[in-house]
């Protein structure tokens, strides 16, 4: 696998608004089997190159699991999506977004435009998400599946106001980036009880509109969505057939939800772990 065709064998041009996700451990593994050197840095660069100065490139670095009362650090709190996130926050040329819950690792021509995004849901008109939108951005996943990387649904789904969701109230104690925290209003979006976002009736759709490629780059599989296409797609079938395309409702999650509300756990969500680690020592 050539890291440096690997762009343009996923249609990347230059000037291109990209969001990028990728399984970094079979993308790793297929590269070994190759005899191919593979690290995230390069890919990172590869699709950087690929869209050039006036591209631009994001990369998720998701802590949706963080509850109210909890505190979250852009230098501090690592992403939970996985590690391609982490090393695009590590690069140098990615800056962090704000949105605690959504933030994405950003670089190139609009950088700035999606660093200073501002709203109080991950989702809302005036989110990353929207700007997206906005830019005509396409997305690529690689070696990951439609249900696994289409985080977008959840921008439509929210505009268009789905009842199968509810608003919930998130406030978090964030620094400033000066070692100072003050305590933030956010909200989310929330799915209610045993509803859940299944996607792949959703795949025929996209691809009958144009809205998503397959390819097969030298064994990597690569999803290609054009997001103001998918956009359309989705808005489509929340309107007109209920959304049945995208999310499904069962008994059991319902139980197991309603469940899990009344039983509430101490134990801090995952994002929150890695603070409390650092305050702990500090207090050593």
């Amino acid at each position: 696998m050539d890291l440096n065709e690997l762009p343009h064998k996923c249609g990347v041009r230059p000037g291109m608004v990209l969001l990028l996700m990728a399984d970094l451990t079979r993308m790793a593994w297929h590269a070994r089997r190759a005899g191919h050197v593979f690290s995230a840095d390069r890919l990172l660069d590869a699709f950087r190159n690929a869209v050039g100065p006036q591209g631009t490139v994001l990369v998720p670095t998701y802590n949706f699991d963080l509850r109210s009362g909890e505190a979250y650090d852009a230098l501090r709190t690592p992403p939970i999506t996985g590690a391609l996130g982490i090393a695009a926050l590590a690069h140098p040329a990615f800056r962090r977004t704000a949105h605690p819950l959504h933030s994405f690792a950003v670089a190139g021509a609009l950088g700035q435009e999606f660093v200073h995004a501002d709203d109080v849901s991950s989702f809302g008109p005036r989110s990353v998400f929207a700007m997206l939108h906005e830019h005509r951005a396409v997305q690529v996943a690689l070696d990951l599946s439609l249900n696994d990387s289409f985080t977008y649904v959840h921008h439509v789904e929210e505009l268009e106001r789905v009842r199968y969701r509810r608003w919930e109230r998130v406030v978090l104690r964030v620094s400033d980036g000066a070692g100072r925290s003050v305590d933030k209003e956010y909200r989310r979006f929330a799915k209610r009880a045993g509803h859940s976002n299944v996607l792949h009736a959703l795949e025929p759709l996209m691809l009958k509109a144009g809205a998503m490629q397959q390819v097969d780059a030298d064994g990597t599989s690569a999803l290609i969505i054009d997001l103001a296409r998918a956009h359309a797609v989705v808005a489509e079938n929340i309107r007109h057939d209920h959304a049945r395309s995208i999310h499904h409702f069962s008994m059991e999650r319902w139980l197991r939800d309603t469940l899990r509300s009344f039983i509430r756990s101490h134990e801090p969500s995952r994002s929150a772990k890695p603070l409390l680690l650092h305050a702990a020592h500090q207090g050593r």
